[in-house]
């Protein structure tokens, strides 16, 4: 799957309840409004896909930072990349889920502290 791939899929599971929700809650416009859950089933669909996740990421879209976070693997991310993920969140939920699957998964949390 390629991220363009990813985020139609993502765009067309986008909900305007959910959108406006998440903007209220802080998340701005870059996001599609895709609940939780469907961004479960569709990490489920996809499966770990480490160099996917990275783009995902990249695109700065909520929506595909939480599948990013769902399709990572934490062991592959050096102390860098975890730093420049972390410096570019915009979104207190995504951080929320970038510290319970992610973070506390590295194998290195001591250089994530520096």
């Amino acid at each position: 799957m390629t991220v363009n791939d990813a985020l139609k899929q993502l765009k067309a599971r986008g909900n305007e309840k959910v959108r406006a929700q998440n903007a209220k809650n802080g998340a701005g416009d870059k996001q599609f409004g895709v609940s939780l859950g469907d961004i479960r089933v569709l990490a489920k669909k996809i499966r770990t896909d480490h160099p996917l996740a990275l783009s995902l990421w990249e695109t700065g879209n909520v929506d595909a930072q939480f599948l990013a976070i769902l399709l990572i693997q934490p062991k592959k991310l050096s102390a860098q990349e975890m730093n420049r993920m972390v410096r570019s969140l915009t979104f207190v939920r995504v951080a929320d889920w970038l510290n319970a699957y992610v973070v506390r998964q590295h194998p290195d949390k001591e250089a994530l502290r520096r």
